[in-house]
C-alpha cells in the first residue's frame, strides 16, 4: 500500500518544476523515516541486527532509451545494495543501492553536452527506497520504489597550444527507480535473484540528458553476512 501511494505521488508531480521536485525528495525521505520507525515498533524481532541486513547484488544488461539526437547501444548493469528487513518475510523492507550502468553512444546532432560524437556513457545511481516482499515456499516476490541521485559521465575534448586534451565531464540529475524481483531461497538467508528495473532521470540544472530512461535485467543473489 505504501509503495502504491508513493507511485501515485511521483506520477502526479512528474512534470512539475525543479524546486518542486526538491521538495518532493525531502518529503519522500521524511516518509521513509516515519515508515522505518513504525515498522521497527510493530515488527520487533528476536534476531540480532546484523541478521536483518542483507546484501543483494547482480549483473546484467541495460536497454537505454536514446532519442532523436543520440543513438545508444545496449550495455551492462552492476547492482550493489544494502537491505534492512525489520521482519524476515511478508513485510516492508528498506534498501540503499549503488547501480552502475555503462553504454556506448553515437551523437546525431550538436546539442549533446559533449563534443565527443561517439563514446562511452557511464551512469551511476545512488538510491534509497522502500519495498514489499511476499514469500511462498522457496520463492520470494518483491516490488521496490527508490529515489535519489544520478551522475552521468562522458569524455570531452579541448584544443590547446600543446594539442588535443581528452578529459571527462559529468552531469547530475534527480532519479527514480522502480523494480520487481523474483527470489529462489536455497537456504533461509541466501537466495538467487532475478530483477527487472526501470530508471528515469529528471532535468535539474542540466538542460539536456544524454539518456533519460533505462530498462535493466539483472541476475544475482542476496545474503546476510552472519
Amino acid at each position: 500500500m505504501f509503495v502504491r501511494v508513493l507511485l501515485r505521488f511521483y506520477r502526479f508531480h512528474l512534470f512539475q518544476n525543479v524546486p518542486d521536485r526538491m521538495c518532493i525528495c525531502k518529503t519522500y525521505f521524511s516518509l521513509l523515516g516515519v515508515l522505518l520507525v513504525m515498522t521497527l515498533h510493530v515488527n520487533a524481532q528476536t534476531e540480532k541486527f546484523t541478521s536483518r541486513l542483507y546484501f543483494p547484488g547482480g549483473v546484467g544488461i541495460n536497454i537505454p532509451s536514446g532519442d532523436e539526437q543520440v543513438s545508444m547501444k545496449r550495455g551492462s548493469v552492476l547492482n550493489t545494495a544494502v537491505e534492512y528487513r525489520p521482519a524476515y518475510i511478508n513485510a516492508v523492507f528498506f534498501r540503499f543501492n549503488y547501480d552502475a550502468l555503462n553504454n556506448k553512444y553515437k551523437s546525431k546532432a550538436g546539442e549533446v553536452p559533449t563534443n565527443v560524437t561517439e563514446g562511452k556513457l557511464s551512469a551511476g545511481f545512488l538510491l534509497l527506497g522502500v519495498g514489499y516482499r511476499r514469500k511462498l515456499n522457496r520463492l520470494g516476490i518483491y516490488t521496490l520504489l527508490q529515489a535519489g541521485y544520478n551522475s552521468s559521465g562522458y569524455n570531452n575534448t579541448s584544443v590547446n597550444s600543446n594539442g588535443i586534451t581528452v578529459g571527462s565531464i559529468s552531469t547530475k540529475h534527480p532519479a527514480v527507480k522502480i523494480a520487481a524481483g523474483l527470489e529462489y531461497y536455497i537456504v533461509p538467508h541466501f537466495a538467487l535473484v532475478l530483477e527487472p528495473a526501470y530508471y528515469h532521470l529528471y532535468k535539474a540544472r542540466s538542460q539536456y540528458i544524454l539518456n533519460p530512461d533505462y530498462v535493466s535485467y539483472s541476475i544475482g543473489f542476496t545474503t546476510t553476512l552472519f
